[in-house]
């Protein structure tokens, strides 16, 4: 199979951490171009030495064929929409978008266009996370009643786009996309009711720390999103038989480095090991191979709409506009 050939919009530390690492690896694949307003930043991820300072005449370029937006979040959606109308393939970090409407005009343009839209939500193909699903459907402990979840990190810079209300700052865009999206997927995407938030803002007007709590399917659910609480990540789902956790304080990172899953039943414990792994190189194979017209898991429009709705419900509660 011809490697796919990707531009990037956006030349970021995410960008440089997850999807350049991912492509340069892959065998489905490449790094053929990159958009950056930064001529050397943007050189620094270009493997080909193509880069584009400006985004549109990337978009123009008849060699590229799928795009990988990580710009600020408010810009997402409108650069999608670009990417797609121009003819490519979009992969979206996450949030892909700012509300539900935004993301169904997205969504519109790829049904329209026939091309794929898919936010970025790596750690879904993960191994362990697909275990983790496998467990709790697969009945063993029991009927879940309790899911905990948590993804937060400190020593954030002041002057981060992530503290920026008007780019779309805030931790539970940041990082709702792992800790509050987790139960909903876990569930299977029933309904959501009770939604309750207590936040903490950041001078900046964005919020701070959410403890986000919402009933899902018979179970409670209490997610956890801060950009000024030291590292914690966990993810524990308790059931009438037993309970479930992915261990090791990276419940929704794990890249590249060996994780666990821990099972109790009965009172005995047994843990699973996990083989280092790229999820941003798994997520993106997939996508590639499916442009090609092969096999591949995309994660549907449906789920993020989902998604996308728990945070409106989320900002709703928290009084945020």
């Amino acid at each position: 199979m011809e490697k796919v050939r990707w531009g990037f919009i956006g030349a970021g530390n995410i960008a440089k951490v997850a999807l350049y690492p991912a492509l340069l690896n892959s065998k489905e694949a490449e790094i053929y171009a990159v958009g950056s307003k930064d001529l050397d930043r943007g050189k620094s991820l270009s493997p080909t030495g193509l880069v584009y300072t400006d985004y549109d005449k990337l978009l123009a370029d008849p060699k590229v064929e799928a795009i990988y937006i990580s710009l600020p979040n408010s810009l997402h959606i409108p650069w999608s929409i670009k990417a797609m109308r121009a003819g490519k393939h979009v992969l979206c970090e996450k949030p892909a978008a700012m509300d539900v409407a935004e993301l169904k005009e997205a969504i519109a343009v790829a049904n329209e266009t026939g091309l794929i839209f898919m936010e970025a939500s790596w750690n879904r193909w993960h191994p362990r996370t697909l275990r983790m699903k496998e467990i709790v459907d697969s009945g063993i402990i029991g009927e879940v009643k309790n899911i905990r979840t948590a993804f937060t990190y400190d020593g954030l810079n002041p002057k981060n786009i992530r503290v920026i209300y008007e780019l779309g700052g805030g931790g539970l865009y940041d990082l709702g996309p792992y800790s509050v999206a987790a139960p909903i997927w876990l569930m299977d995407f029933a309904s959501v009711s009770n939604v309750k938030a207590d936040v903490k803002w950041h001078p900046g007007g964005t919020d701070e720390t959410v403890n986000l709590s919402f009933d899902i399917g018979g179970a409670h659910a209490e997610a956890l999103t801060s950009m000024n609480t030291p590292l914690t990540l966990y993810f524990d789902v308790v059931g009438t038989k037993g309970r479930v956790s992915l261990t090791g304080n990276d419940a929704f990172n794990s890249h590249n480095k060996a994780s666990t899953l821990e099972i109790e039943i009965a009172g005995k414990i047994s843990v699973e090991n996990f083989a280092p792994c790229d999820p941003y190189q798994l997520m993106a194979d997939s996508m590639s191979r499916r442009i090609r017209g092969g096999e591949g898991w995309l994660m549907p429009h449906s789920q993020s709409i989902a998604f996308a709705e728990v945070f409106e419900r989320g900002f709703a509660a928290m009084g945020r506009p």
